[in-house]
């Protein structure tokens, strides 16, 4: 009989057991019917930009019954940001979106949640769905930066680079020289960590150096950045006569040397000749000498003869660079040469003979002094010997 009793009472047990366990799921699975999620864009806003929270609210597949969504709220615990009311109805499986926007003054982490008020259709309980999400607010930085890059063809290109963390918009960008305005462009919209660039053609400014300004509107203000950059201008070809030697025949010159091109392009048609001029004319056939091409940073052998009355030699140089031709002038100074002598003149042979003459006459004082060395030691040894004896 007790074991009947105590069978029945463990039975009994069981069977309560399982309707608590059936119930207990079931008020999960009706709690857990509704489920929310939110996301925010951007997630490290700046002070004072917008974000906005996109808040979904679902009905799970298998719920009991139509949900009616009668609010959704943003909020911390203490601050209430922005409501929705009457948001709408769910059925098993169904869902919503709705977007929430709102702005922080201050800079700092925020956590906030979505506030979701539903209950069943059928007329149960109100109850509240809560999801939480953080955003970090950034500080304001409004920060445009100018930088040049000169290609050694006549063109600037000017980039505006955005180191800040809000867009500038409404950009352009000026090229000044001597204060007056020369070019105008307008650019793209930069964003944050983005860059836009403009190229100008600065080759007619008549100047060294360009400013160039990008003025640009951020967060509703306007704002501006300088740069003076110089101009990267090409150096064309030029000849120039360097290492001259000259030897010198009486009036006559002999002009070596070198036509180095101190430019940055070739030079063409390099022809060098001594001009007829005051007291300086080409001798012979020997007056010009034709170098031909001389490429950038080389130089050329060339070889003249003049006749020359003074003390300076004026050579023409003329050559074609970038298309154009140049003709320019370089007087050597003969003078300030140290220049080469060529056959003596018979009164430089005359004074060259008479020294020698010079130098044979007279009596020869070194064989007289070694010969009264020899003999004052001839007779001290005859001496010496004597008085052994």
């Amino acid at each position: 009989m007790r074991r009947q009793q105590l069978l029945s009472t463990l039975l009994t047990a069981l069977v309560v057991a399982s309707v608590m366990v059936g119930v207990t799921t079931v008020v999960s699975a009706q709690q857990s019917a509704v489920s929310v999620s939110i996301d925010s864009s951007p997630d490290e806003p700046v002070v004072g930009e917008t974000v906005t929270f996109n808040v979904t609210v679902t009905n799970q597949e298998g719920s009991s019954g139509v949900v009616d969504v009668s609010s959704i709220m943003l909020r911390t615990n203490s601050e209430h940001y922005e409501r929705i009311e009457d948001v709408g109805s769910l059925a098993p499986g169904g869902s919503l979106t709705v977007q929430m926007t709102t702005s922080f003054e201050q800079a700092g982490q925020r956590t906030l949640k979505a506030h979701v008020s539903a209950e069943r259709a059928s007329g149960r309980n109100l109850r509240a769905y809560y999801s939480p999400v953080t955003v970090d607010v950034q500080e304001l930085d409004i920060n445009g930066g100018l930088s040049t890059t000169a290609n050694g063809s006549d063109e600037t290109t000017v980039t505006l680079t955005n180191y800040g963390n809000v867009e500038l918009s409404d950009v352009e960008i000026l090229a000044a020289t001597d204060g007056r305005i020369r070019d105008r462009r307008d650019a793209f919209d930069v964003g944050p960590d983005e860059a836009d660039s403009i190229t100008f053609d600065t080759d007619e400014y008549a100047t060294d150096t360009v400013t160039f300004t990008a003025e640009y509107t951020a967060r509703g203000e306007r704002y501006e950045t300088t740069r003076t950059s110089a101009i990267d201008r090409e150096v064309i070809g030029e000849i120039r006569l360097t290492s001259v030697e000259v030897t010198r025949g009486g009036s006559m010159l002999s002009i070596d040397g070198e036509a180095a091109n101190i430019g940055g392009t070739d030079a063409e048609s390099v022809l060098i000749s001594i001009p007829n001029a005051d007291g300086v004319s080409p001798a012979g056939g020997s007056g010009e000498y034709f170098v031909g091409s001389v490429d950038a940073s080389e130089f050329a052998t060339f070889q003249l003869s003049a006749s020359v009355e003074g003390d300076t030699v004026p050579v023409e140089i003329a050559y074609i660079a970038d298309n154009d031709r140049v003709t320019t002038t370089q007087v050597i100074d003969v003078s300030s040469l140290n220049t080469t002598t060529g056959a003596p003149d018979q009164s430089q042979a005359a004074a060259t003979s008479s020294g020698g003459r010079q130098g044979q006459s007279g009596v020869p004082v070194i064989p007289i002094v070694v010969g009264v060395i020899v003999i004052v030691g001839l007779g001290g040894i005859g001496r010496y010997l004597w008085n052994r004896e």
